[in-house]
């Protein structure tokens, strides 16, 4: 029981597949859409694992069926007979669901929909693997991992198998703190590893591309992309952190800035700083987040903005309504931020109209050039990796749910639930289009990691005459805000 790869005639893992088998995290989970191969991978790393003499692990699933023909079959597919063989000292008992290799160590198999605290609290564990764990309560996995305690390994693992799940306890624990950046990746306990259908070689061609032919859109871009920032009746569907996220970089002097704040009463204040290239791209580079008073939401946003230029403040024009009593007056809370130094203007909130806007700058163009990546098509609007409110918030906002034949003839409209960071983001997108156009050679991006030495801001280009009057070259083609329009249907 030396071999890496017990079987003679196992496959090879796929990269993916090994990174989650040698992940050396205490904690490990691999994501994937149908077909990645998620099944395999946690057996064979049962497997190894139990060629440490004397090891004890679990291998769960939320149902016996799917115990039995899925999980369970695939791991004896992994593991070779001669290792469990009772001439040998091993056992294996398909009634009580448990093995014993020739080396002493233990594998236990359960279901977890009706298994029972107290069972699980019996146990002292080296190891446990929890098959398709989305199914599966965050508890359970609480509780396995204080069954970690087996004394006679060096070391002790848990490790889970999933679909794409997005708010899952599986989200929150593994995928949503390297998001936000609270944790780097593998990061002490935890690791996470996502994959694509595509990224096993060893699928059927017909199998994926029925795949792709039968299932509605946010059901591909989640089993067969395996991506996590697809909900069940989301608005913006073009959304894609892969795409729109950026690592930040430092703003150009010269680009127009704009901060957006959406002011909540009982809800967290949301402000967005923006900045505009004279390409028409809008970069969301800051957020402030926050519930609270005037006062302190005023104190965090001029703070934010010191030393900055902004040309245009924004907030959500319900807060000119008179709510408040000060000084014998009827005040708002508008007024509220200008006693503390910050004039607003009251932003357009046509919320349908906003929503198509922004989901038209989220949308690639084809005749438009991504200026990080300098691929064709792109988008229009890139997010900053530190703005992890507005991160959170771009792929759960939601289409509220029919559920009449009267509300079927209705307008749609989106929830009214964590939308505080998406309602200030269309405030931006409704205050520009199309965007102002002109260029200067302290206007080009230059990453931190091409940076070194170099000065940000240098002296600014003569501009052509056809930017002066609206017009602006892309990929080698001349783009006038006539175009810009017709992208949209407005000619």
């Amino acid at each position: 029981m030396d071999c890496p790869i017990p079987y003679s005639n196992q496959i090879e893992p796929t990269p993916k597949q090994s990174e989650f088998i040698t992940s050396t995290a205490k904690y490990s989970c691999f994501s994937g859409g149908f077909g990645s191969g998620k099944t395999y991978a946690g057996n064979l790393r049962a497997l190894l694992l139990s060629q440490f003499p004397g090891n004890r692990g679990l291998i769960g699933r939320l149902t016996y069926p799917e115990l039995r023909d899925t999980t369970r079959k695939t791991f004896f597919e992994v593991c070779p007979p001669e290792y469990y063989d009772e001439a040998h000292g091993g056992q294996w008992k398909p009634s009580e669901n448990y093995l014993r290799l020739v080396n002493g160590s233990e594998i236990i198999f359960r279901h977890l929909d009706n298994v029972s605290e107290k069972e699980l609290l019996s146990l002292n564990l080296g190891w446990f693997f929890i098959d398709q764990a989305e199914e599966v309560g965050g508890g359970i996995f609480q509780t396995l991992q204080s069954r970690l305690r087996l004394g006679t390994v060096p070391n002790r693992y848990g490790f889970i198998v999933c679909n794409p799940e997005p708010g899952s306890w599986i989200d929150n624990i593994f995928r949503k703190p390297i998001i936000e950046g609270k944790r780097e990746n593998p990061g002490g306990d935890f690791h996470f590893i996502d994959s694509k259908m595509t990224d096993n070689p060893y699928l059927p061609p017909d199998y994926v591309q029925s795949i792709i032919d039968n299932y509605p859109e946010d059901m591909r871009k989640r089993y067969v992309e395996g991506r996590w920032d697809v909900f069940e009746n989301q608005i913006y569907s073009e959304y894609d952190y892969s795409v729109h996220c950026i690592t930040p970089f430092d703003i150009p002097r010269s680009w127009e800035r704009i901060v957006s704040v959406d002011h909540g009463m009982v809800n967290p204040t949301a402000a967005l700083w923006a900045a505009l290239d004279y390409d028409g791209n809008i970069f969301i580079y800051d957020e402030y987040y926050s519930p609270g008073i005037v006062s302190s939401h005023a104190k965090e946003i001029l703070a934010k903005s010191e030393k900055q230029e902004i040309s245009l403040w924004l907030i959500d024009p319900s807060t000119q309504a008179k709510t408040r009593e000060k000084e014998g007056e009827m005040w708002s809370v508008m007024q509220e931020y200008e006693d503390y130094g910050l004039y607003f203007t009251p932003a357009k909130n046509e919320k349908l109209a906003g929503i198509n806007r922004v989901k038209e700058f989220l949308k690639p163009q084809k005749n438009r050039r991504n200026p990080i990546t300098k691929e064709i098509p792109s988008p229009r609007l890139f997010i900053f990796k530190n703005c992890v409110n507005l991160i959170s918030e771009m792929p759960a906002y939601q289409w509220r749910k029919l559920r009449t034949l009267q509300s079927r003839n209705s307008p749609e409209q989106p929830r009214d639930f964590n939308d505080h960071a998406v309602d200030s983001l269309r405030y931006i997108i409704m205050s520009r289009f199309p965007a102002p156009m002109k260029r200067s050679l302290g206007d080009s991006i230059i990453l931190p990691e091409e940076r070194k030495n170099m000065n940000l801001i240098t002296s600014p280009m003569q501009q052509h005459p056809d930017e002066m009057l609206g017009s602006f070259h892309q990929g080698g083609k001349e783009i006038t805000q006539t175009d810009e329009m017709n992208d949209y249907g407005l000619e």
